[in-house]
């Protein structure tokens, strides 16, 4: 089935203004990419180190660069959101074009597959919903002035004092920046999950004999694991910030936290998929009577010709074909049964929870117990 041409335009990323973004207008973007990621990471990171060396000199820039979170966030997390957009959308705009040219989406509801998509871009290029998620950005900094506590120090000139001139920089600009670019994010995901669940709802053609054993579905659990980057982007701005307000020397207790986070990251990036619970739980019970009934109609007859009968004279078992039929429809019967109800298999599951934990990786380098660990390890395989 032939994509239609809206749906090659289909971008959760591209574009803010009403209106389509023309493909071939895509790769100046890419090209520009790298220059946004270079002026949002200096208009937010850059400014601080110049203030802070201004507003207290040497002593209070070495507070500013010694403040880990501080510095993950601007320059690991924040560059990282901008950098994952275009591997997140392609995978995005790939699964929409794929309902159409797997023939998921029967031809008489492609009017309406292609109405929900092009519904979902539109919300995305609203400016009204920008601007506010924007405002709310800016709000949250300002909401937050009476919680000194939970501010690096180096944005005060002296404990609980006045906000330094990068203090109100870090709240004004650096610290909205980075709020505007998860808020985004999370706007896309909700964005996302609403054309699942309308999608989810249109009468899908299934095959529960489908070798991705999610009756065709097994491509948006691949999809939704583009979004652990995000996940990784989340994870290392809360490991270093907990780091730098509540230090342990127990390893143990970040790990415990990362993988309550990365559990709750499974939850968060997989939920939108629960909509297709129903379709596929159909399916799969569909698939289980209809080759149920093939597989009894054709075993009676296979038993009835050997078994039941007397065999005809000079037909060969090994060359008949009723053995290998006999055989593929018992490969199609267990494919049927295989079935998931979850169109999530385990590599998508794994790279979440990879992302979610790798903050632990560095912390593990850092521990001498660990290191002191491997190196026995090491001696003992010698």
């Amino acid at each position: 089935m032939d994509v239609p041409a809206s749906l090659l335009d289909f971008s959760l990323v591209q574009g803010t203004l009403p209106g389509r973004r023309s493909r071939r207008r895509a790769r100046p973007y890419r090209a520009s990419r790298s220059v946004r990621i270079l002026v949002l990471t200096l208009v937010s990171w850059l400014p601080l180190l110049a203030l802070s060396l201004w507003d207290g000199g040497p002593e209070q820039t070495r507070a500013f660069l010694r403040d880990v979170a501080t510095q993950v966030a601007f320059l690991v997390s924040l560059p990282l959101l901008v950098a994952s957009e275009p591997y997140i959308d392609e995978r995005l705009s790939a699964a929409v074009r794929q309902f159409v040219v797997a023939e998921l989406v029967e031809p008489k509801d492609l009017p309406t597959f292609e109405r929900i998509a092009n519904n979902v871009v539109r919300l995305r290029r609203s400016v009204v919903i920008e601007a506010g998620l924007l405002a709310v950005s800016i709000a949250v900094s300002f909401l937050d002035v009476p919680r000194l506590t939970s501010r690096p120090a180096w944005l005060h000139a002296q404990p609980q004092g006045p906000l330094t001139l990068a203090g109100w920089w870090y709240l004004a600009v650096s610290m909205p920046l980075l709020r505007f670019l998860l808020f985004r994010w999370l706007w896309r995901g909700v964005l996302w999950a609403r054309f699942l669940f309308k999608v989810s709802r249109l009468p899908l053609a299934l095959v529960p004999t489908h070798p991705d054993a999610a009756g065709g579905l097994g491509f948006l659990g691949t999809v939704q694991a583009s979004f652990s980057l995000i996940v990784l982007a989340l994870a290392a701005t809360l490991t270093t910030h907990r780091l730098s307000h509540a230090p342990t020397n127990d390893i143990s207790d970040y790990a415990l936290h990362l993988f309550a986070f990365a559990l709750l990251c499974l939850v968060v990036v997989f939920a939108p998929l629960l909509s297709f619970f129903r379709v596929l739980l159909r399916a799969k019970r569909r698939g289980d009577h209809d080759y149920s009934a093939v597989a009894a109609w054709h075993s009676q007859r296979f038993e009835q010709r050997w078994f039941h009968q007397k065999m005809p004279e000079g037909l060969d078992p090994l060359s008949a074909e009723d053995f290998s039929s006999l055989t593929d429809l018992g490969t199609s019967f267990n494919a049927a049964r295989r079935m998931r109800w979850f169109p999530v298999d385990l590599r998508a599951a794994v790279a979440v929870v990879a992302a979610a934990m790798a903050p632990m990786v560095p912390l593990l380098v850092a521990d001498r117990r660990f290191l002191e660990v491997l190196l026995e390890l090491g001696k003992s395989l010698h």
